[in-house]
């Protein structure tokens, strides 16, 4: 089984105290065709189905009664006492007192001046993953908002209906999802064919009613961690395809470069109390199992290069930092983010201030993640290097016969390393500078949704890199005897002969990378690896 779809976590229920296990990825996310909101908690499985594989959305009479019982909540809540963005102004305004006939100018006014974001917009899935980051956000029951909006969000997911919104120019939130909903009061833009179409006219001709905003619900729809999870989650789906792709990619590796079979083994890397060693070291044993070259070398030099040797350790941390982000980030998407929010204590409703909107959780994770995935690249990095480098390998220069005519895979490298090297610059935390905003009155932010927004553009650097380096281990280990790999291996390079053809001579090595990386992002490696697993 996959890393992901063996690993369970532990979420705690938000009210009831209750533990349960609920597992993160099984391998479904490609097959389900609709998503019923039940209690507002969804596998990531289910998430990833919806905001990637566009399955439907649909909501359980559970739900809409949750969200009716808010919305009624809110209604008899009284006006006179001042609460923040439902009878006041915001930021640094929360003084000044909206009345009653000003509610649904007002509503308006917040999407129309929060929407100044700029630069590129937000791709079809991101803005798929907010959406229906809201929808769970806001289905909770603690929001005051109306069935009728979240209806016609999820009518524009289960429609395919994309807005547009400006990706920069948000130091959390507000300004990326003032964009995509000012489309529910004809206000916002939606491509249609590549092309951007007045929300209005697009409503119209997909039937969708145009909301009237009620009071709170702008505020609501702008405010807490919707964007900055929604993309963490993309991100995490990511990272989770490039970390099986790197561990057999390890194993290809070890394969290639003949490392010893001395530092997989799972009784040494027991005597050090960090079980994700154990486990990855016991992974790649299993891809090199019947692999005639480690054993021949196994005392061919006194210790591999720290490339190698140290790949379990590596890995193993890689793997308990990602485990550690994973469950943050799902306890995010299983929150309430929203500010304020109505509870009920005796029958009684009481609107509550909050910072629950602040995504530090998210934000912290991830920073940690991106740091180690870096370093884990810098591995990658030095291991292809290897593999390029005759003196190192053994194998001709650049993985190239005649090589001065040829250049072989020379300049490939160039690009791996540049592309570390934008990672590098990604991983640089946001967070660790602040920017005083709305006149003291918020005056920390969390630049949590830069910290997202980086990451996710790290993973797909990341399915390059990776791609690269399979070119660069399928190319070496052809030089090799193919009798003498492990048979996992030799399915793993038969798999990947049906899009890359042997290299004799130099050719354009970027079609090859562009094919080799479809391949690896959509699981064609990793589902014939499980496949071959489960049935040894």
């Amino acid at each position: 089984m996959n890393y992901l779809r063996l690993l369970k976590t532990v979420v705690k229920q938000q009210r009831s105290g209750n533990l349960e296990f609920q597992s993160l990825f099984d391998g479904q996310e490609k097959n389900l065709k609709e998503v019923i909101l039940k209690n507002s908690n969804i596998s990531l499985t289910e998430f990833i189905a919806v905001a990637k594989y566009k399955a439907k959305v649909s909501f359980s009479d559970e739900y809409i009664e949750k969200v009716n019982s808010s919305y009624r909540a809110l209604e008899k809540v009284g006006r006179k006492e001042k609460l923040y963005g439902i009878n006041t102004g915001l930021g640094d305004n929360c003084e000044e007192i909206i009345t009653s006939k000003q509610e649904e100018t007002f509503q308006k006014n917040i999407l129309r001046s929060h929407a100044v974001a700029i630069g590129e917009p937000l791709s079809f899935l991101e803005t798929r993953a907010i959406m229906l980051m809201v929808l769970l956000n806001l289905g909770r029951g603690y929001s005051g908002v109306s069935i009728e909006t979240l209806l016609v969000i999820k009518d524009m997911l289960n429609k395919g209906i994309y807005p547009y919104a400006p990706s920069e120019g948000s130091v959390g939130y507000l300004s990326v999802e003032a964009h995509m909903f000012l489309t529910l009061i004809g206000e916002g833009k939606i491509y249609v064919k590549g092309k951007l179409v007045n929300s209005k006219t697009v409503f119209e001709r997909n039937k969708i009613k145009l909301s009237s905003l009620k009071r709170k619900e702008a505020l609501s729809l702008v405010s807490g961690t919707t964007s900055v999870t929604g993309i963490a989650i993309l991100s995490i789906y990511n990272m989770y395809i490039n970390f099986e792709n790197i561990k057999i990619g390890s194993a290809l590796s070890f394969e290639g470069l003949q490392g010893s079979v001395n530092e997989l083994d799972v009784d040494v890397l027991s005597l050090k109390n960090h079980a994700e060693q154990v486990e990855v070291a016991s992974f790649i044993t299993k891809l090199l199992h019947g692999s005639s070259n480690l054993t021949k070398t196994k005392n061919k030099r006194t210790q591999d290069p720290l490339s190698l040797r140290t790949l379990p350790q590596v890995l193993g941390a890689f793997d308990r930092i990602f485990k550690e982000t994973i469950q943050s980030v799902y306890e995010e998407l299983t929150s309430v983010s929203d500010n304020p929010v109505i509870i009920s204590k005796e029958n009684k409703y009481y609107v509550r201030m909050n910072g629950n909107f602040d995504a530090s959780y998210v934000s912290l994770h991830l920073n940690a993640l991106s740091i180690a995935t870096v370093y884990l690249t810098n591995y990658i990095e030095r291991i292809s290097n290897r593999f390029l480098d005759t003196e190192l390998s053994g194998f001709p220069a650049f993985l190239i016969n005649n090589p001065g005519l040829n250049n072989g895979l020379m300049i490939v490298h160039y690009t791996l390393a540049g592309l570390l090297n934008d990672m590098k610059a990604l991983a640089t935390p946001s967070n660790i500078s602040n920017n005083t905003m709305s006149a003291d009155q918020e005056d920390v932010v969390t630049f949590a949704y830069s910290v997202a927004k980086r990451f996710y553009k790290m993973t797909e650097k990341l399915e390059y890199i990776t791609a690269i380096w399979f070119l660069i281990c399928k190319q070496g280990l052809s030089f090799m005897d193919e009798k003498s790999l492990a048979p996992i291996i030799q399915k793993v390079l038969g798999l990947m002969a049906e899009k890359v053809s042997p290299i004799k001579n130099d050719r354009l090595f970027y079609e090859d990378i562009e094919r080799l990386k479809v391949m690896l992002s959509n699981s064609k490696i990793i589902d014939l690896v499980t496949s071959e697993i489960e049935n040894d």
